[in-house]
């Protein structure tokens, strides 16, 4: 069975973000425990819950990268799709192409640093280790705010190019999420963990549903 591009998209968009909400956003939490500490990363508490947790803790970073990597490859993919000349929008595509390029490999950075400090924990070498965690928890600084950014963008095309009133709501129901997400990020609000969660969740289902709709068209 060939694999069309557009498939591809659809199922990175679709599976990525899932899989990201399903390992970092609830069984991390629950196998491993969270190691902030009043909305800061504790690098101590980090190392501490994943030693507790053993090996589990770093297949979950793992995992939960790939997904990531494969949600954020999706959105590549998409805006590369809407970002054909003299389509509405499609400079912004373009732009958000390369945010997502670059919002990958901050990830991939991250969590190497992360993945790194419990295998130096593992084997002992504590010292190591607490610089890693330190530098991985006080890493990403400007994760939420190329995140906005990238997704943001993409939502320009999607409003005008939107074949119909779905597409166009689920445009401007992503540019909003982002909107809120980056005026967060930028003056650092404490919304508390209900609110990111609904605009966590929000921003899943937008851009899950339009993976589906994308795949529809095949």
């Amino acid at each position: 069975m060939s694999l069309s591009t557009r498939k591809l998209t659809s199922y990175l968009m679709i599976a990525g973000p899932i899989g990201v909400f399903a390992i970092w956003g609830i069984l991390t939490e629950a196998i491993v425990g969270s190691s902030d500490v009043d909305g800061i990363g504790n690098a101590g508490l980090f190392l501490q819950n994943a030693n507790s947790a053993g090996s589990i803790a770093g297949l979950l970073e793992i995992f939960g990268l790939l997904f990531f990597v494969a949600q954020m490859f999706g959105l590549v993919l998409f805006a590369r799709q809407l970002s054909s000349e003299g389509q509405s929008g499609s400079a912004f595509a373009n732009i958000a192409a390369l945010l997502g390029i670059v919002s990958s490999a901050s990830i991939i950075i991250g969590t190497d640093f992360g993945v790194a400090a419990m295998k130096a924990g593992d084997n002992g070498v504590m010292e190591d280790a607490m610089v890693l965690a330190q530098v991985y928890s006080n890493s990403g600084a400007l994760f939420g705010i190329f995140i906005a950014l990238s997704f943001g963008m993409v939502s320009i095309p999607m409003i005008g190019q939107a074949s119909t009133s779905l597409k166009k709501y689920l445009g401007f129901a992503l540019g909003i999420l982002c909107t809120v997400l980056f005026i967060i990020e930028l003056f650092r609000l404490d919304i508390g963990d209900i609110v990111q969660f609904i605009v966590w969740i929000g921003f899943t289902l937008v851009f899950v549903t339009a993976g589906f709709l994308n795949l529809k068209e095949e």
